[in-house]
C-alpha cells in the first residue's frame, strides 16, 4: 500500500524597502514571488495572496532581516496577523548561502525563504509599544542632527564668500536646531525614566552617545 508524500510546509521570505516588500513563497520546492506596497494595504494584500494560493496564514513562518531599514512596521503587522515572523541575522544568512551554494541570490527574499525552510529560526516576539516609541524618537533626533550637520557645513563657505547676512541667518537657524535637539533629548530621557526596565535600541549607543550616557545615569539613579 503506497502513501502520498506529505507536502512540505510553506514558508515566506520577505525583503523590505522604503516603498515595497518583496515576498517569496516557497512550497514543495517551488517559488512564487509577489511585490506589494510597504504599508498596511500591502500587508493585507499579502495575506490575501497567500490565502488565494491555499496557504494557511496563521502560524506561517515569515523570515525577514529585522536589522534592515523599513522592516519594523512590516514585522509587527504580520505578527499581529498571526504569522510566525522570524529573524535572519546577516552573518548567519551569509554563512547559509555560502554553505549551500546560494551566493547568487544575494540576501534577498528568495534566500530568506530557503533559510527559513532549512534552519527554521525561532519565532520573533514583537517589542512592547514603549520600545517602538523610543526608536521613533531616536529616528527623529537623528533627522534633526543630520540637518544641523548640513547647515553647519555651509557656514564657512558663506563666510569665505563674504555673505555675512547669510552667515548670520544660518547661525540663527543652527541655534534653533540646537534647541530642538535638546528638546528631543529631554523627551527621550523622560521616556526612559517612565520605562526604566525597557531594552535600549542599538542605535542609542551607536549614534547618540551623549543621550546614552545620560540614560545610564537615569537608570543608575532609579536603581538606588
Amino acid at each position: 500500500m503506497g502513501y502520498a508524500n506529505k507536502p512540505e510546509q510553506a514558508v515566506v521570505g520577505l525583503e523590505t524597502s522604503k516603498l515595497h516588500v518583496k515576498a517569496v513563497l516557497l512550497r514543495d520546492g517551488e517559488l512564487l514571488c509577489k511585490v506589494l506596497e510597504n504599508d498596511m494595504a500591502g500587508y493585507r494584500w499579502l495575506r490575501s495572496w497567500l490565502q488565494k494560493n491555499d496557504v494557511a496564514v496563521t502560524g506561517l513562518r515569515v523570515c525577514m532581516r529585522l536589522d534592515a531599514p523599513h522592516s519594523d512596521i512590516a514585522a509587527r503587522s504580520l505578527a499581529l496577523m498571526g504569522m510566525q515572523v522570524c529573524d535572519a541575522p546577516p552573518a548567519a544568512l551569509e554563512q547559509f548561502a555560502r554553505s549551500n551554494g546560494l551566493t547568487g541570490l544575494g540576501l534577498g527574499a528568495a534566500l530568506l525563504a530557503r533559510y527559513a525552510e532549512a534552519v527554521q529560526p525561532p519565532r520573533w516576539t514583537p517589542p512592547p509599544p514603549a520600545y517602538l516609541e523610543l526608536r521613533l524618537w531616536l529616528q527623529r533626533l537623528q533627522a534633526v542632527q543630520d540637518v544641523r550637520r548640513q547647515e553647519a557645513a555651509r557656514l564657512d563657505s558663506h563666510l569665505q564668500a563674504g555673505q555675512q547676512a547669510l552667515h548670520a541667518l544660518l547661525m540663527e537657524q543652527i541655534a534653533c536646531l540646537d534647541q530642538q535637539i535638546a528638546q528631543h533629548e529631554e523627551v527621550i530621557l523622560a521616556h526612559i525614566r517612565r520605562h526604566p526596565n525597557l531594552d535600549k535600541p542599538p542605535e542609542l549607543a551607536a549614534n547618540h552617545q551623549r543621550v546614552a550616557r545620560l540614560a545610564f545615569s537615569v537608570e543608575k539613579a532609579t536603581r538606588l
